[in-house]
């Protein structure tokens, strides 16, 4: 928005830029901080008057350079359009939150003509008035660098002018400018957070005010280091540190009142700022402050000329301090609240990854990445897992020789006798403090989830957060302990029921063995995953037996529901009837229909034991001929596949291609998990990250995780290297033509 200034002090103003300009041969125009032009411009010489010309045909010519120079609180000597010639920008800030430039030059370096020249032949070439400009310039005086800051110091008088009358300086009184300055940052903080910089530099920039102003944080407990300065020489302050009670600034943060000292000069504690570069000060104010999570701030106002009346400004200083001090704590507390928030999503993320963990050691690298991804950005995570083969960890932000001795550290002090019973803060660690979790199943130690911070402070934040996902964690240690065990009893069952199908009827245990290997291949061959081939291959092996007797053990219930559904198919005779099966299931019942061709019928006749049903396999061939199109066609294809004596050469899709026999083996090489096998998958199919977490309903984040972790386990370093191997596989196996 541009700024109004009023018609009455509109006159004055040029009068004096004009005057000014006059005097000292300057061209002079006034900008407000967007870079609007609020005066007519002083010009003197064809030069100027070509240039501004120029320039008026941009919209905001000035508002460029402004972006890039950021925020001035003195006058400055600049170069950004031709090396060699110079400008003076001079900051005038007469209220807060409005901000006004003098501009004045150009001005000639000293020794840089001929560069000058050059440059502005490259720029200017085009220009309609080209010829007059250079002329102009070719009788340019130069200037040294010491007129030059002259010139900067005669603009900074006429700008300290301008901003008492910009500011009504010259009648309204020191008190009122003062409430005029607090009333401001009450409004802006009614609206947003204060910014320290712009305050500052506000602050810096007012007339009558220190010549310097300063911002020190608390980094660590008694430790303080300046993160924001303004005015002259603020630079060289920046980044400064202290300690609690050494010098002036550290005496200041003792206590909660303001400290003055004057004369400061005489006093060696000035070390503190002349060892930096600074001018020795004169006077000094600080004024400490509370911020966020128990630590102070100090704002400290410097001043190198004439010791100023210190009740003129302590008041409005000390205002200014609690203000910024408030807008700290405010600031923090609503960053705190959108990290909890973050948090809060990766912790939901969390409950519905953890429990499809299948391993320890799966589940030992989702809860690295879930943990390094929370945004309170932890310094390290440990996963230990107590198990009887001896213990196992996962670690990120550790070396290798450190994680082996917190290892040992843990199994040293843990057992399944004495373990934590809940989170506990270890400060012994090195360089950080530990949050240790105990991860408990069944009353039973199962091992620890340590994340390390850099402070206690942050540890103690976040123990609620750690917690739960140490609770998460170990519900999928009992998931996964039920799910092995309820696996082993499984295979022990299976085991039994073949070898009583052996003793019993050995034709019978011949065709389920050839239909399981079948159907196995059948399943990866039209595209099917790992888990669901191995469903079949279970179900052939079951499919000798009664549902029954199956059901009566509890065991491989998603292979019965595929029996069941076969029983339900081999019964329907009419059309109508002809119930819903799933793909799965036409494919079983083709695969028995299949082998069951083959049969010897005359040992299938045996006497019919109680539990055992070989009709399965003599299913009509009406009912087999019901089955969908898709999976019968699928069965041809695969049944010419294997009986030619070559390699057939054949075009697949791209799952074709992933579930592909050939690659059985290498995956198991690789450690392809099943979530992580999904990812895959969506890869050779070519989708993007966000089209594979909207598929898999993940986030972004945690498809990068997946996709880092398939990346080290096939050894590759990009997609298409992951493409290109697994074509690679495919054609070397089977001469696949793509």
């Amino acid at each position: 928005m541009k700024a109004v200034i009023p018609d009455s002090l509109m006159g004055e103003i040029q009068e004096l830029q004009d005057t000014f300009g006059s005097v000292t041969s300057q061209a002079i125009v006034l900008t407000d901080q967007a870079g609007n032009v609020i005066t007519r411009p002083t010009l003197y010489g064809i030069f100027y008057q070509k240039m501004f010309s120029s320039l008026q045909e941009t919209q905001r010519p000035f508002e460029p350079a402004l972006l890039r120079l950021g925020p001035l609180s003195h006058p400055a000597v600049l170069e950004e359009w031709v090396p060699g010639l110079k400008y003076v920008v001079s900051p005038l800030v007469p209220e807060y939150g409005q901000t006004y430039y003098l501009w004045s030059g150009l001005y000639m370096e000293e020794g840089t003509r001929e560069l000058v020249l050059q440059a502005f032949e490259a720029k200017m070439r085009i220009h309609p008035h080209y010829d007059e400009l250079r002329t102009e310039l070719l009788a340019m005086p130069e200037l040294s660098r010491e007129r030059i800051g002259i010139i900067r110091g005669k603009l900074a008088v006429l700008g300290n002018i301008l901003s008492k009358l910009l500011a009504g300086g010259v009648l309204k009184p020191l008190a009122q400018r003062s409430g005029m300055v607090v009333s401001q940052l009450l409004s802006n903080l009614e609206t947003d957070f204060l910014k320290i910089e712009d305050v500052l530099q506000q602050m810096a920039g007012r007339f009558s005010d220190a010549d310097l102003y300063a911002f020190a944080k608390e980094e660590e407990a008694g430790r303080y280091k300046v993160k924001y300065s303004a005015g002259k020489e603020a630079n060289l302050l920046m980044n400064a540190e202290f300690q609690q009670g050494d010098g002036f600034l550290g005496q200041a943060v003792l206590g909660r009142e303001p400290r003055h000292w004057q004369g400061v000069a005489k006093d060696p504690r000035s070390l503190f700022f002349t060892q930096r570069g600074i001018t020795q000060p004169e006077y000094l104010s600080c004024y400490p402050v509370q911020i966020h999570s128990g630590k102070k701030a100090l704002l400290l106002a410097v001043g190198f000329g004439e010791i100023r009346q210190l009740q003129d400004h302590a008041q409005q200083d000390q205002m200014v301090a609690s203000l910024l001090g408030l807008s700290s704590r405010g600031e923090k507390l609503r960053q705190r609240e959108t990290l909890r928030n973050d948090a809060t999503l990766r912790l939901k993320e969390a409950a519905c990854l953890l429990p499809q963990t299948t391993s320890s050691q799966e589940l030992g690298i989702q809860l690295l990445d879930i943990i390094m991804g929370m945004p309170f950005y932890p310094s390290s995570v440990l996963v230990y897992f107590e198990e009887a083969a001896g213990g196992s960890h996962h670690a990120k932000g550790w070396s290798p020789e450190a994680a082996a001795q917190y290892v040992q550290e843990i199994e040293d002090r843990y057992s399944p006798q004495a373990f934590l019973s809940s989170a506990i803060i270890n400060e012994d660690a090195e360089e950080q403090v530990l949050l240790e979790c105990p991860l408990i199943a069944e009353k039973v130690f199962k091992g620890i989830l340590a994340v390390g911070f850099r402070r206690r402070s942050e540890a103690e934040e976040w123990l609620t957060f750690a917690s739960c996902l140490a609770s998460l964690a170990s519900t999928s240690i009992r998931l996964i302990e039920k799910d092995n065990r309820l696996n082993k009893q499984a295979g022990v069952f299976l085991q039994h029921t073949r070898d009583y199908l052996g003793s019993t009827n050995p034709e019978l245990q011949r065709l389920s063995l050839e239909a399981s290997s079948m159907a196995h291949e059948l399943a990866r061959y039209t595209g099917l995953p790992e888990r669901e081939a191995e469903r079949l291959r279970n179900a052939c092996l079951l499919a000798p037996f009664k549902l029954d007797f199956l059901q009566g053990y509890g065991f491989y219930q998603e292979e019965l529901a595929l029996l069941k559904q076969v029983d339900q198919l081999a019964s329907f005779y009419f059309e109508m009837d002809k119930p819903s099966v799933s793909l799965p299931a036409q494919l079983l019942a083709l695969v028995l229909h299949h082998t069951g061709k083959h049969a010897d019928r005359d040992q299938l006749a045996e006497p019919e034991l109680e539990w055992l049903d070989p009709s399965r396999y003599s299913m009509d061939d009406y009912i087999a001929g019901g089955i969908d199109s898709e999976p019968q066609s699928a069965l041809q294809s695969f049944l010419r596949s294997r009986s030619d004596a070559q390699p057939m050469r054949r075009t697949v899709s791209a799952v074709k291609l992933l579930n592909s026999a050939a690659l059985k083996t290498p995956k198991e090489e690789w450690g392809i998990s099943p979530r992580e096998e999904e990812v895959l998958e969506l890869i050779i199919l070519g989708k993007t990250n966000k089209e594979i977490a909207g598929a898999l309903f993940i986030s972004e984040h945690t498809v990068k995780n997946h996709l880092s972790r398939i990346f080290t386990k096939m050894n590759v370093t990009d997609r298409s290297q992951i493409i290109a191997l697994v074509y690679k596989r495919i054609l070397d196996s089977e001469r696949i033509e793509i």
